[in-house]
């Protein structure tokens, strides 16, 4: 009669979505067969309790400690299969959990309905089997597969170094705490996709964490109230990412202009900007954009030149600038400039803001003036609709748009603090969507001007919907080295994990941008060419002089480095099409244009833990060279049942299911196509490309003068202009081991 009873009350649980069993004093919860959610008595599935929060933040940097006043085990439970309700509890401490299955099975949402009162954290535990790869969580730039790490869920600054075991994240920790870690990143997201093929997803913005670093997964949750948490699955893992994508949001497709040429950072004023642009096509550089931040003028503090946060065309700097965008339109090239939601103190558009009550406010109801690197700004409060509405209209839509522009970069969106005071909600609950929203305002000035599909801007930080809004994304701010954490490598990752959850086109600043002449962190010509052959396999191909231009390599240092550089921009303009359809499934399918192996060879087991190669569509296989003197290097080739794969640079035919040793010479990057591909004919003639070998005179300056210290992204006042206390303290503990 038990077994009968038992049965029974299986059947009445079985129901679109999930499957839920109970016996005695234990429970579980599948999907499909997946098994997500297991109690027994002595190991609960969910804790609750209470933690005491700090929030410290400084120039975008936040470090968040948490410590447990309480945490308890609802170890009892109440399954009411009537509304498909569970009721968890221990002593005084209760929570509801509502289950919702999807009608077609692939499904369901669970739902917190109820809790008590002496909550504010909430721990959930998954079933993690053996051998179980985990990726997402937005942007992650150290690891792909998750499994064996913790990772806060928080926008903020990704860090300088981003590895507590290096030399540059010792003085920057030192420094002003901006050293980052492994988890530090600007788009972080409560979302992961599994390798048995189901995925979750928080719909909340509550600071979280999704850790995987035990024999289970736990996903944790602070203040209240809980959102939806959504688990699906798919027969496959492309489908799985599609789903979620569709859910979220997809991307639109890129203007046409976009694939003809690269778009150039330089600065300095409207001559200079010219004359770089003559020197780049004279040397063949074909230019489909030039991109200026300091279109609003410049200050200076101890780091050097810094652009100067007052939103509006500077004609003392850029003279005549209205009318030369026309006369570089008709040459094919656009103009971008640089924004953020900050305005600076002292310019005249914090002055009305301000006046208006239009920025995020500290405890006394005053407006919030934060330090951004010895300038001080304003926020504009992105929750109160007349500010979001007079910044649209009177910077994005007035100063940029009609201006003539064709794109910017919209920067920041991470910086908000969590003792801030909003118009809607609180900091610590707002803060995490606050990209998102920063990423709705741009996209609606483009909507409103019916400039959609022809202008484009791009923005780094990002949250659970960006992928809905901006139109590209970028990687922010990576050091100008080799190093794993924070150099050329960790773009491949960032790319990865971003596209398969949550915004499938990005790119990266060609060369890296974070510089310290002081440290000898500066750009070499190999880094900038390594970059620049990586970003080739891409929506776009846009160069930074970083934030010490005049100790970097340039594009425009020598001629032969010019040379080289529109060689790689050639073969990026040759892949126009290509990419053109790249792009298009990306905006139709929502699976990333640059995609990790494993979407496309789910059944090749070797492909789930490669991370530093990528699919570029579904017929180039990239694997980036990204540390500093190769000449060879290693690239796994999956197996593909329907091709062999042809190395580009020799027309060589290799079969799948192994790891080739191929030349890697600086301008010819490992890269293979499918043999049955049909863009093989433009693959090929790609591959004929000679290389070219010259020599390498020393660094000079471009074709005028050059700006000393410029900056615009938030690493510009992490420049690492070490003070001489710092390189003291470091000969000192060296000298001490």
């Amino acid at each position: 009669m038990m077994l009968k009873a038992l049965v029974l009350l299986m059947l009445a649980s079985q129901t679109s979505g999930f499957n839920f069993t109970q016996s005695g004093g234990s429970f579980s919860v599948a999907l499909k067969g997946l098994m997500l959610l297991q109690q027994s008595p002595d190991s609960p599935c969910v804790y609750v309790g209470k933690v005491t929060t700090v929030f410290n933040e400084f120039l975008g940097n936040f470090h968040i400690k948490q410590s447990i006043d309480e945490r308890i085990g609802l170890s009892k439970f109440q399954w009411t299969p009537a509304n498909n309700t569970l009721l968890l509890s221990y002593a005084d401490f209760w929570m509801s959990l509502a289950f919702t299955g999807d009608a077609d099975g692939n499904g369901f949402n669970m739902d917190v309905t109820g809790m008590s009162d002496n909550i504010n954290q909430v721990w959930i535990r998954l079933v993690a089997p053996a051998g179980e790869r985990v990726y997402g969580g937005g942007e992650q730039f150290s690891y792909f597969n998750m499994k064996g790490h913790s990772f806060p869920i928080w926008t903020r600054e990704q860090g300088v170094g981003r590895n507590l075991s290096t030399l540059a994240t010792f003085f920057a920790n030192n420094r002003d705490g901006g050293g980052g870690d492994y988890h530090t990143t600007y788009f972080p997201q409560p979302t992961f996709i599994s390798s048995r093929k189901y995925y979750f997803h928080y719909t909340g913005s509550n600071y979280a964490k999704l850790d995987f670093s035990k024999s289970y997964h736990e996903i944790s949750f602070y203040e209240t109230p809980i959102s939806t948490m959504r688990f699906a699955t798919a027969p496959s893992l492309k489908g799985l990412v599609s789903g979620l994508i569709s859910m979220l949001g997809k991307v639109a497709e890129l203007p046409d202009w976009i694939y003809d040429g690269a778009v150039i950072g330089v600065q300095g004023g409207t001559q200079k900007m010219m004359d770089y642009i003559d020197l780049a096509e004279a040397h063949g550089l074909k230019l489909t954009g030039v991109w200026i931040q300091d279109w609003s003028g410049t200050i200076y503090t101890s780091f050097g030149q810094r652009v100067f946060w007052d939103w509006k065309w500077n004609p003392d700097r850029y003279p005549g600038l209205d009318k030369t965008i026309n006369t570089l339109k008709a040459r094919g090239i656009r103009v971008f400039v640089y924004v953020n939601p900050n305005l600076n103190a002292n310019g005249t558009l914090f002055k009305q803001a301000d006046a208006k009550g239009y920025f995020i406010q500290n405890s006394q109801g005053k407006t919030l003036v934060q330090n951004f690197g010895e300038f001080y700004c304003g926020t504009i409060d992105l929750t109160n609709p007349e500010a979001f509405e007079w910044y649209k209209n009177e910077i994005l839509i007035k100063n940029v748009i009609n201006f003539g522009f064709g794109g910017w970069m919209a920067d920041f969106g991470e910086y908000t603090p969590a003792y801030a005071t909003l118009h809607n909600g609180t900091a610590t609950m707002r803060h995490n969507e606050w990209p998102t929203l920063w990423a709705r305002m741009n996209r609606e000035a483009l909507q409103e001007t019916g400039t959609e599909g022809d202008i484009v801007f791009f923005m780094r930080a990002g949250f659970t919907g960006t992928g809905n809004y901006s139109v590209m994304m970028w990687a922010g701010d990576q050091n100008v080295d080799f190093s794993y954490a924070d150099g050329l490598a960790s773009t491949i990752p960032a790319a990865l994990s971003m596209g398969i959850t949550s915004h499938g086109l990005t790119h990266f600043d060609i060369g890296g941008y974070t510089t310290s002449a002081a440290m000898g962190l500066v750009r070499t010509e190999e880094r900038l060419l390594r970059g620049a052959e990586h970003a080739v396999f891409g929506p776009m191909f846009r160069t930074h002089e970083g934030n010490q231009p005049t100790a970097n390599v340039q594009f425009y240092s020598n001629k032969w480095i010019t040379v080289k550089m529109a060689r790689l921009c050639q073969m990026f303009t040759l892949l126009k099409n290509y990419s053109k359809n790249v792009v298009h499934v990306t905006s139709q399918t929502g699976i990333p244009a640059q995609r990790p192996l494993l979407l496309n060879y789910e059944d090749d087991v070797n492909t789930y833990d490669v991370t530093y190669q990528y699919m570029y569509g579904d017929d180039l296989l990239v694997a980036p060279v990204f540390l500093a003197n190769q000449t060879q290097w290693d690239v796994y080739l999956p197996n593909d049942p329907n091709s062999n794969w042809i190395f580009l640079w020799t027309g060589k035919e290799y079969a799948g299911s192994q790891t080739v040793k191929v030349n890697a010479a600086v301008g010819q990057p490992p890269v293979f196509y499918r043999k049955i591909s049909p863009y093989s004919a433009v693959f090929q003639q790609i591959g004929n490309f000679s290389l070219v070998v010259t020599p390498s005179t020393p660094h000079p300056t471009g074709p005028t003068s050059h700006p000393t210290s410029p900056s615009t992204c938030s690493a510009g006042f992490i420049t690492f202009s070490f003070t001489l206390g710092f390189l003291s303290l470091f000969f000192a503990l060296k000298a001490l081991f």
